[in-house]
């Protein structure tokens, strides 16, 4: 029996472990260069995309561009070497406004002062790069587009910067804006200017009971009653019983649900929204003690409901093969609503009892239905029924090879392109090449992308919606690989880029 041996520890190598080790890592590095060197040679339109959005360009790249440059592109670059000196050496090139949006620039109060009357101010007002301050605020005073500065989060929001520019703010917008230190005091010290409407949908304040009867006279109810941040009891329900917006509450989340508080106030809800509510405590016994209130279609589309319980001989393959149409239970609802039952997912769905309701069924809804048994074969069975649209975006099916083959004719090829919960690979997209969107597929981030993968269907890519995404290995490329494709001729026989 051999001894057992044991690797050395990292950073325990030995001097001649470690040479090895630096040759296999400058062989591949060697590798991976040539091999991009010669895919980006044959694809010089490729090649200026994926500089531009991917590579971290300095001014002699940027010169060695020349006209391939796409200004809009390199505005909105978050990967350029971005300086002063290179954004004066084209300042007659750049697109201001993206160059506005662009965190990614070296933004110091020096360079907004550069180029004033170039700056897009009401773009800069939301950039989240901008070194904010109550000094730059000043500084530019008379330039800042208030009004969008006051919805900005992101701003250094405290009392004492809101105080500063108390007479500049947009009130109303700074009503909205979920960044602000929100407070009593806060709320007290400006209750004059506040937007209460604003103020009554803002997740961010710390709303209970005592910040609502605090201002009881000032909330926007409707927008209240719909604000799900608000630390909701019984108390605070009956406090302001009439004065709050019972359709609103209906459609809640955040009540403390419970029979008794249904019943309580019975003839307050809106009973169609309460229908739709999924946080309802749904029971049998809740169902039928409002049997004449309820909206049927509302509820025949709620997932919340017990369902398995309800329709439990749906789950009964005696009762499913019985002769018949399939027969509602007697249930405490008024009347079902098919179209409705065919978008709950929530059913005990299966291929018997599809069946036994095929004529009943709206199969439009259904092939939309994420809570089917999705297969190959249910899809088979049912292939007239079908509206092929659903199947082909679906999440739930078990994609394959094999799926895509056996269905290959009924498939919607442009919402299959779309799919982003299909695997695909080249094998799965070589057989249908001329059915599949590319276009579609050149924008997909979700492919397994690699140089392999681009060579295999180069005729059919977008080139310019694939370099949006994609950098194809041009980081393998040195700056001096770079400076040589670019002062190279392009090759007859490059493709063509789409």
């Amino acid at each position: 029996m051999g001894q057992l041996q044991i690797s050395p520890a990292a950073g325990a190598l030995t001097p001649l472990e470690r040479q090895r080790l630096d040759l296999v890592a400058h062989t591949l590095a060697g590798l991976h260069e040539t091999q991009a060197l010669q895919f980006f040679r044959d694809r010089p339109a490729l090649l200026a995309a994926c500089l531009q959005q991917h590579y971290p360009l300095d001014a002699p790249l940027m010169e060695a561009l020349g006209q391939r440059k796409d200004w809009r592109m390199l505005s909105a670059s978050g990967v350029l070497q971005w300086s002063d000196a290179l954004i004066e050496a084209y300042a007659q090139e750049w697109d201001w406004e993206l160059l506005s949006k662009n965190p990614a620039l070296p933004w110091s109060s020096a360079l907004l002062e550069r180029y004033t009357d170039r700056w897009n101010w009401q773009s800069l007002c939301t950039n989240p790069g901008l070194p904010w301050s109550q000094a730059l605020l000043e500084q530019f005073v008379y330039r800042w587009n208030w009004a969008v500065l006051s919805r900005n989060a992101q701003l250094p929001w405290t009392t004492a910067f809101i105080e500063a520019n108390a007479h500049r703010w947009d009130w109303t917008a700074l009503s909205w804006n979920i960044g602000l230190p929100w407070s009593v005091d806060l709320l007290h010290g400006y209750q004059s200017r506040w937007d209460w409407t604003g103020l009554s949908a803002n997740t961010s304040l710390p709303g209970d009971a005592a910040l609502v009867e605090r201002f009881a006279s000032r909330w926007q109810w409707t927008w209240l009653s719909a604000n799900p941040s608000l630390r909701w009891s019984e108390d605070l329900l009956a406090r302001y019983a009439h004065d709050w917006d019972w359709q609103a509450l209906s459609s809640q989340a955040q009540l403390p649900w419970s029979q008794d508080l249904i019943a309580r106030y019975a003839s307050f809800w809106d009973w169609s929204a309460l229908s739709a509510n999924t946080h309802l405590p749904w029971t049998s016994e809740l169902l039928s003690a409002w049997q004449d209130r309820w909206d049927s279609a509302a509820l025949c589309r709620n997932p919340a409901l017990p369902w398995h319980t309800l329709l439990a001989q749906w789950c009964d393959p005696a009762w499913l093969q019985a002769p018949q149409l399939l027969a509602l239970p007697s249930l405490p609802l008024q009347d079902w609503d098919w179209e409705a039952l065919s978008e709950n997912p929530s059913l005990s769905w299966s291929a018997a009892l599809l069946e036994a309701g095929q004529g009943q069924w709206d199969w439009d809804r259904l092939s939309w239905n994420p809570g089917l048994p999705w297969s190959g074969d249910l899809l088979a069975q049912f292939a007239r029924e079908w509206d092929w649209s659903g199947p082909s975006s679906s999440a739930e099916l078990p994609w394959s090879a094999d799926l895509l083959a056996r269905h290959a004719d009924h498939w919607d090829w442009e919402r299959l392109s779309a799919n982003t919960h299909i695997r695909w690979s080249e094998e799965l997209l070589a057989p249908y090449a001329d059915r599949l969107n590319w276009a579609t597929l050149s924008a997909h981030t979700g492919l397994p992308w690699s140089t392999a993968l681009y060579l295999h269907f180069d005729a059919h890519w977008f080139a310019s919606l694939v370099a949006q995404h994609q950098g194809l290995n041009i980081h393998h490329l040195s700056s001096d690989d770079i400076m040589t494709l670019l002062q190279e001729k392009p090759s007859q026989n490059a493709p063509v880029a789409s």
